[in-house]
């Protein structure tokens, strides 16, 4: 057996597929080789997995730890201890090996005797595939010195590294199983300390990825732990390399130090403490006159200098990103500001109208950010997606109006990083109108509601009082709810109708159609006819946190029309929110993608339902209290304002 290539693995089942496509193209006699797997253990089937495909390869072993150790390096270290290879490559579970590294890398060291071999690899994003560890100065002049400050100074610490397994175990070199962050760091530097023969491959052997997972590495959050794992990586690894006479910090920490502070701000996980960020402060001071002339941006030394000056709070609210929220009528994401702030540094680029903006504002508003986030996938996604600059992240959300416009046809599509929906139904609409926005890029991001501040009553009228949130266009079911309280009111006469936020005439483009308003005549005619004008308010624009308990509205219908065409009767529908976090109930009557959205119990089928299902709850206080109670619990749990703001931050977290 001439190599054993050691894949650790751990909850990989979504991105482990191109690992072992790439391991059956190996151009290697399967006699010479192995690959052992070992597994972490994963609670998502990919020891399952690996250990069916593991029998159809005759090369191919698996094994699995005793208890999740948590990093990579103790999985590592279970591979170095079964191999039983001349040498050893270790290759990542989301990785790909190319099919003639082996044979390039085993060649090399029989030809030279090399006890380690470090080669070039590809860098794969999702948007750019580049070459990176390419070492130009490279020379079969150089010295073991040359070769080891080359080494750490120019490639980056991936594990690929090609190994005589025999040094490993000679000199007791093991990966170190306490470390989260750096452990290949400081394993290559203690190989390179003991090697006597290093070779270059200038070829590829593998591709990194650095992709979206929806089982998210340790490695793509960054906090407290990982911090203090970089304080002890770069002092270890200095006392390391110090013996063969090579100052790591300064050929290397200038890259380490960058992707740090970079962390800190866009990885960010929210649990650095004082301690952790004293002992930063103490080793940048420390280093100052090797740190104080690394070539950062602005932004890096304003994290430095607060760093240096010990300003901890200063330093947390420099890590938050710039996000910067841009579009026309931000009433869907205004309120969430607050929460959002903790994690994002916010300004805001309010456009005038769908397609009306202050172009240069938005230019300088496009400087400062890091983040975007585009309120309504309308002229303001076509003007972010083809001005943003690629170290920028954009996403996109749209509601239900966007479907009816032709903006996204005009984005580039290239340049937004997601598209987020508010609802299932209108996940896949997006997707039927725009069929150019591949399905990979859209997520679904609940609507929130700020469940505090709501008042709520307690008087007995809140049993005959129902409400409507919004009644514009004619698609969310006036009429309808009109004859539901009709049929209410023959059982008894206290029923009434409290109708919330813009009338007919208010708005020009309702009022200047003929359907619609020939709708809203038929609305009026009927409440003339059946003598309900009593029993109907049309109260306005009103702030629903205070009135619907102001006016005792006990129950809010959401009578949507769900034979309306395309693109459907609603995303969402926030006003049931409204009726829950207000003590009171919603009842929905049923229109396409309401059940992905709401609980089946507050869901009926037909206008005979509604009018069954209150007078049932009416005439049933335990129901009436429980639902009460069900409704509110389940929007405080599903659809709460902070959930909202956890789930955007983890967005953004997903796609930098």
């Amino acid at each position: 057996m001439k190599i054993s290539v050691v894949v650790p693995c751990y909850n990989a089942v979504d991105k482990i597929g191109r690992c072992l496509d790439s391991i059956r193209a190996i151009d290697f006699s399967k006699a010479e080789y192995e690959v052992i797997f070992v597994d972490d253990c994963s609670t998502d089937g990919t020891y399952e997995l690996l250990e069916e495909v593991c029998t159809e390869m005759p090369n191919w072993r698996l094994l699995r730890l005793e208890a999740n150790s948590g990093s990579p390096s103790r999985p590592r270290n279970r591979g170095i201890d079964a191999a039983s290879g001349d040498y050893v490559y270790f290759l990542d579970c989301d990785d790909e090996i190319l099919p003639a590294a082996l044979k390039d890398q085993y060649e090399l060291a029989h030809r030279t005797g090399a006890t380690l071999i470090r080669s070039e690899l590809w860098a794969e994003d999702g948007r750019n595939r580049r070459l990176m560890n390419q070492l130009n100065e490279w020379s079969l002049e150089l010295s073991i010195s040359e070769r080891r400050e080359l080494i750490i100074g120019k490639q980056s610490t991936v594990v690929a590294s090609f190994i005589k397994i025999d040094l490993l175990r000679r000199n007791q070199i093991r990966w170190p199983e306490h470390l989260r962050m750096g452990e290949d760091t400081v394993f290559l530097a203690t190989v390179l300390l003991h090697s006597d023969s290093i070779e270059y491959l200038p070829r590829p052997t593998f591709v990194y990825y650095k992709l979206p997972s929806l089982t998210p590495a340790s490695t793509q959050r960054y906090g407290r732990r990982e911090l203090r794992d970089h304080l002890e990586v770069w002092a270890t690894t200095q006392e390391l390399l110090r013996r063969v006479g090579i100052n790591y910090l300064r050929s290397r920490l200038h890259v380490g130090l960058r992707v740090s502070l970079e962390a800190q701000i866009f990885r960010n996980r929210g649990d650095l403490d004082a301690e952790v960020f004293n002992k930063f402060h103490e080793f940048v001071v420390e280093n100052w006159e090797i740190i104080k002339n690394f070539r950062y941006t602005e932004r890096l030394k304003e994290l430095l200098s607060a760093t240096r000056n010990g300003k901890f709070n200063e330093f947390k609210l420099l890590c938050r990103p710039r996000l910067l929220i841009a579009g026309h009528d931000l009433k869907f994401v205004s309120d969430a500001i607050p929460e959002l702030s903790s994690a994002f540094d916010i300004r805001i680029d309010e456009w005038k109208g769908h397609a009306i903006h202050d172009e240069s504002e938005s230019l300088r508003h496009l400087e400062w950010a890091e983040l975007i986030w585009c309120e309504w996938l309308l002229k303001n996604v076509e003007w972010y997606s083809n001005h943003k600059r690629s170290n920028q992240r954009l996403i996109v959300r749209m509601h239900r109006m966007e479907l009816g416009r032709h903006f996204g046809e005009r984005v580039n599509v290239a340049n937004v990083d997601a598209f987020v929906t508010v609802s299932v139904l209108f996940f896949e609409r997006l997707i039927e109108r725009f069929p150019d926005i591949p399905r990979h890029k859209v997520r679904l991001v609940d609507n929130y509601v700020r469940t505090s501040g709501y008042r709520e009553s307690s008087h007995e009228d809140r049993l005959f009082t129902l409400g409507m949130i919004g009644i514009l266009p004619a698609r969310k079911g006036l009429l309808r709810v009109l004859n539901i309280l009709s049929d209410l009111r023959k059982q008894d006469k206290r029923y009434r109708l409290e109708i919330f936020g813009h009338n007919p005439e208010d708005v020009p483009w309702v009022f200047r159609n003929r359907e619609e308003m020939a709708y809203f005549n038929a609305c009026a005619a009927f409440i003339e006819s059946n003598e309900l004008a009593s029993a109907v308010a049309f109260n306005g624009h009103q702030d629903v946190k205070s009135e619907l308990a102001a006016r005792n509205v006990g129950y809010v219908i959401s009578a949507s029309d769900s034979e309306f065409g395309f693109p459907g009767p609603e995303s969402f529908h926030v006003a049931l929110a409204d009726a829950f976090s207000a003590g009171g109930i919603g009842i929905v009557r049923h229109w396409g993608g309401s059940e992905y959205i709401w609980p089946a119990q507050f869901i009926v089928e037909s206008d005979d339902d509604i009018v069954e299902r209150i007078a049932h709850l009416n005439g049933d206080d335990e129901t009436r209290c429980w639902l009460t109670s069900e409704g509110k619990n389940f929007v405080e749990k599903n659809y709460g304002v902070a959930k909202f703001a956890t789930t955007v931050k983890d967005l953004f977290q997903e796609i930098f």
